[in-house]
């Protein structure tokens, strides 16, 4: 079968820096719900795979979904359907549609209500699960909101009672953290005053100087971030942009040790001498410098998620350099500072073309921007500040590289911008189509005229679909299904224009408007 042959190669890649458990009474499926490069490449997934594999006499296998692939797990290539639990990791609204399409794949019916004794129980973790379950609740058995540090133990000390599947639900919907439609209903009516309370380290004071990082698991060429050996080194955000989730949901910051992380580093040398630092905000880290030089110690090529504006400085700057970084990414979100203001972006016009001359300064030769069309209050002029902004910036790296012989590359990548729950946000409307795709067409067009500058575009109908995943609750199961069984997005959204409209433009949508579906998901 191709998919084992495929598998095969890819397992004969794989280096562990922790081995997990390969035999075991209790068997647990862990699923990301897109491609092994893409999954492998999602640090969350590759930490609760390490966290179950830690517990005596359980075994965890990980599958992933993939076209022409066998649903089964990747290490055994045991069916899905053979499982008493199967659990996916997810992280982003469009994979919400592939955990249908494997329980298609695998042969267990897609309605949670079809199901019984026979099946096994599904549970849905990650980001998606916290910030709006509501439009998994036809299909999925249960969900755990919050951090697998918290989550993992209870979920493995069920998995070994061998209960059967109700007398699991009903354990599994008493412990703190964990949503299960069937028994607290689609809104957790029925749980204890009607709120999931969101399982996660909420002082600071908990983050011992013996934390254990998490870090990456398992190392592999075959992957979006290949060989890299990713590292946490903080969680949330002091940013508070209002558009942003993570910033909300994982407040209070929690930044973890230095002497932690490069442990972590210094163990996993003899493997790889690439690593990513991972973190909304990496360079606010309090010891940030002592990191960069720790791993530069160790010999690693460091590489950064993306790094505050406000944040870069020189030290920071010389390290990634002497190592031969090239590129960095930053995010100015909008052309000019009053609007950056109103998002609660605290970066100004001359903050952007300092450190902009600061990065460029030091040799870097791609600077990505991570811009946004269609914020609340964006008028013309905003946007065609972009303009002038990559304009200017433009400007500034012909100036600083005639000493280095190049000019720097600007990648201004372009995000209409997608209301999302749990931020001051969530009650703004995504702006209507036409606007947007004039939008990004002027910004194309008008950034094709400055040199050294490559746009990327994220088209207007995949904003459209991520928004009303984003948000949408149970009506949308039969989209979803549809979305399932192979219908494309763009016919979706013209056969269901005016229901996914009611959604992602809630002004559209006649009556007063209802408690939103993730209201009953709570940080206390």
């Amino acid at each position: 079968m191709r998919g084992t042959t495929r598998r095969r190669d890819l397992a004969a890649l794989e280096r562990f820096t922790e081995e997990p458990n390969r035999y075991g009474a209790y068997r647990i499926a862990l699923g990301f719900p897109n491609s092994y490069e893409i999954g492998m490449s999602n640090l969350g997934f590759q930490w609760v795979y390490r966290l179950f594999n830690r517990v005596p006499d359980v075994v965890c296998e990980r599958f992933f979904s993939e076209e022409d692939e066998p649903a089964s797990t990747f290490e055994t290539a045991t069916p899905l359907s053979e499982f008493g639990l199967i659990a996916w990791s997810l992280s982003w609204e469009m994979d919400v549609v592939n955990i249908l399409r494997t329980l298609r794949a695998a042969g267990i019916p897609l309605s949670r209500e079809a199901r019984d004794e026979r099946h096994p129980v599904l549970l849905v973790g990650g980001d998606i699960a916290r910030m709006n379950p509501a439009v998994l609740v036809p299909f999925v058995d249960a969900f755990a909101l919050g951090d697998g540090e918290r989550l993992v133990p209870g979920i493995a000390d069920l998995a070994k009672r061998g209960l059967d599947r109700d007398s699991f639900l009903r354990e599994l919907a008493a412990l703190p953290g964990f949503f299960v439609p069937a028994l607290h209903g689609p809104r957790a009516e029925g749980a204890e005053s009607s709120k999931v309370v969101i399982q996660q380290p909420m002082s600071r004071k908990e983050i011992r100087p013996d934390f254990e990082v998490p870090h990456s698991t398992i190392l592999t060429p075959s992957t979006e971030l290949a060989d890299k050996l990713l590292i946490e080194i903080s969680r949330g955000c002091t940013e508070m942009c209002r558009f942003c989730w993570a910033a909300y949901a994982m407040a209070p910051v929690k930044q973890y040790p230095a002497s932690s992380i490069l442990d972590a580093a210094r163990a996993a040398r003899p493997l790889t001498d690439r690593t990513g630092l991972i973190a909304t905000a990496v360079c606010d880290h309090p010891q940030i410098i002592e990191i960069l030089e720790g791993l530069a110690a160790l010999g690693y090529h460091i590489a950064l998620s993306s790094i505050k504006i406000d944040a870069i400085e020189a030290p920071i700057l010389e390290v990634l350099s002497r190592q031969g970084e090239r590129a960095l990414a930053i995010a100015p979100e909008a052309g000019n500072e009053r609007l950056r203001r109103h998002v609660n972006k605290k970066v100004s016009d001359a903050m952007l073309r300092e450190k902009a001359r600061l990065v460029f300064a030091h040799g870097f030769t791609r600077l990505k921007l991570y811009l946004q069309v269609g914020l609340p209050s964006e008028t013309d002029d905003d946007v065609h500040d972009i303009v002038r902004t990559v304009a200017d910036l433009h400007e500034i790296a012909v100036a600083e590289g005639r000493r280095f012989g190049r000019v720097a590359e600007l990648v201004p990548s372009v995000n209409p911008f997608i209301p999302k729950p749990h931020t001051p946000y969530e009650d703004e409307s995504l702006a209507d189509d036409a606007s947007l795709k004039e939008k990004l067409a002027y910004l194309q067009r008008e950034l094709a005229r400055i040199g050294n500058v490559v746009f990327r575009g994220m088209p207007v109908g995949e904003a459209v679909w991520e928004a009303y995943l984003a948000k949408a609750d149970e009506s949308a199961a039969d989209i979803l299904e549809e979305a399932a069984a192979g219908t494309p997005v763009r016919r979706l959204l013209k056969t269901h224009r005016g229901r996914i409209d009611a959604v992602v433009r809630p002004e559209v949508a006649a009556g007063a408007a209802a408690p939103a579906p993730w209201s009953f998901i709570s940080k206390r």
